[in-house]
């Protein structure tokens, strides 16, 4: 964790790799990256606040692939939700109706 940030009701965590060695989805680690873009993900809660992760997503360039998106352990490619905040939607969209998970879920 890099820095904290927080703007009326959301919170920014942004995030930094800790190792050097980047890892293609092939499995293969690489050494190398591609280029970098910021993102963010909407994550579950805190205390009343919306909680987003904020890091530079990073493309690999894997001998093997070619050129592929860092794997994130929050998040699935192309996400815009971390994992914990898609379980928890389909959690409750399988014991509640839409409106009630909409206001929750915000």
């Amino acid at each position: 964790m890099t820095d904290i940030v927080i703007k009326d009701r959301d919170v920014e965590v942004s995030l930094r790799p800790r190792a050097r060695w980047l890892r293609c989805p092939c499995g293969m680690l690489c050494s190398a990256a591609y280029d970098r873009r910021r993102r963010r993900w909407r994550h579950l809660d805190l205390g009343g606040f919306k909680l987003w992760l904020v890091y530079e997503i990073r493309r690999v360039d894997c001998p093997e692939c070619g050129v592929r998106i860092d794997e994130l352990p929050w998040a699935r490619p192309g996400a815009r939700h971390t994992r914990d905040f898609e379980n928890m939607v389909l959690w409750l969209a399988q014991r509640t109706d839409r409106t009630s998970v909409a206001t929750l879920m915000r």
